[in-house]
Order: C-alpha cells, then structure tokens, then sequence
C-alpha cells in the first residue's frame, strides 16, 4: 500500500468501525454524499453499499485518486483537490458528508466548511482524539477560537473512539468519530472573517482577561472575563454588541 507521511496518511481498515461510520447518518437513494480523503477506497465501498443517489469523492493524493476511478467507475465521481481548500459548493446543498481527516489538515478542512456551510447539512468525521476534545469543548484549556467560532454554525457530537491498530499504518495517538450537523444561523462571509479575527485577539494571550486581550473596547462585565469563560453564543452577542457601537 502507497502512503504518503506528507499528508498524514493513516488507512481505516477495521471493517466494524468502518461500518459504524457509515451507519452513522442515514443514506438514503435520494441523498448526495461526499467524502473527504477517501484513500483506498474501504469507507466508499460501506457508503455505496448504501446506494446514494451520487457520491463525490474528494483526494488530494494524485495516485490514490486515479486508483479510486479505476476502482469504482461510474459509481463515482473523482475530485483530485486540497480540501483544505476545494469549493464544496460546487458540489451542490444539504449534502451529507463522511471523512477519515488526515491529521495535519483536519482542523484546515472544517473551517474550509465553514466557507461553505450551506454544503453540509450532515456529516460523520474522524480525526486525532485531541481535535475533536478541541471542537466540541465548551470552555476551559481545550477551549479557542476555532470551536467559539465553529460552534455558532455547526453543532458537533461525540461518537466514539478509534484505537490506533484500526489504522495502517497506526498512527501514535487515539482518533474520535465526531457528528456534525449545519445550524440554521447564517451571516454574510465578510462578517465571519471580522467574527474569526475578534476570536483570536479574544483568546490571544489564554491567561488574560478579555480587558487586557481586548483594550480600549467598552466590554462592560465580560472584560473581567477570560475569553474561555464565555461561550461562543455570548462570545457572537459581545462581537454584535461592540459592532453594533461602533467600536469594531
């Protein structure tokens, strides 16, 4: 088998955890699923099982995309792209999505979502243990940016876990299966990158308060809080609240 350590390559194949990814979201004849990072193949044979009514496969690696064509013909259709930077868009709505995430990239691809959130109406993901504890944290130290801002469009659970010798090769650390569902909150994407940049000076220095992160904004009670201490909805309420002033 082909591996690439560049793109943090880590191959499912135990065939219980890969059925119980599948089963995750219900796949119907009328649905239209896509996968992200499919590799060889053994998460698209579960899927196809399933009998969607299209599956798009999106692979970064040029060598496992052409062995995926060859491997499942017209049941597919191939993507040869980045996810971390592809336009899911164009692959349509509402469509349900699965991924094994390579590691590396993992949290790159759901803020690439993020981009294109009317894609996605659900979806089942796997990636390093640490992440999913990141991005489904409600505060606290595994509690930043990312999930603050996450969290206001997307809601995400908690499945199971994946011990490593499920992998070849295994990777050193223990991996989550987490369940993403789009939340019906929408903004405009100018809007989510001024939200994205107010986040990160918020959580910049983790040990501040958010009067220190924060200077010279009228911030009333918050600013005695740190920013881990608020959660993401009254996080977008303060980001209104300033914008609103005009202070942002």
């Amino acid at each position: 088998m082909r591996l690439k350590k560049s793109l943090g390559q880590h191959f499912l194949r135990d065939r219980k955890v890969i059925e119980r990814i599948a089963n995750a979201v219900d796949i119907t004849p009328e649905d239209f699923v896509v996968e992200i990072g499919p590799g060889g193949g053994a998460l698209t044979e579960e899927i196809l099982k399933r009998s969607p009514k299209k599956l798009f496969l999106v692979e970064i690696d040029p060598y496992w995309a052409d062995y995926l064509k060859n491997k499942f013909g017209e049941k597919v259709e191939v993507f040869n792209e980045d996810a971390t930077k592809f336009n899911f868009s164009l692959l349509g709505k509402n469509l349900k999505f699965f991924g094994n995430l390579p590691y590396n990239v993992s949290t790159r691809i759901l803020r690439n979502l993020l981009n294109h959130r009317n894609a996605l109406s659900e979806g089942v993901f796997m990636v390093q243990k640490e992440v999913a504890d990141r991005l489904t944290s409600k505060g606290g130290k595994e509690y930043g940016y990312l999930p603050a801002l996450l969290q206001n469009f997307f809601s995400f659970e908690k499945l199971f876990n994946v011990h490593p010798k499920a992998f070849f090769p295994p990777p050193k650390v223990n991996s989550t299966v987490f369940k993403v569902k789009r939340l019906p909150f929408n903004i405009e994407e100018e809007e989510i990158l001024e939200f994205e940049s107010f986040l990160k000076r918020a959580f910049s220095k983790r040990r501040k308060k958010l009067k220190g992160n924060l200077k010279g904004l009228n911030l009333g009670d918050y600013g005695e809080k740190r920013a881990e201490e608020l959660s993401p909805k009254e996080l977008l309420n303060l980001f209104y609240s300033l914008k609103e002033r005009g202070e942002l």
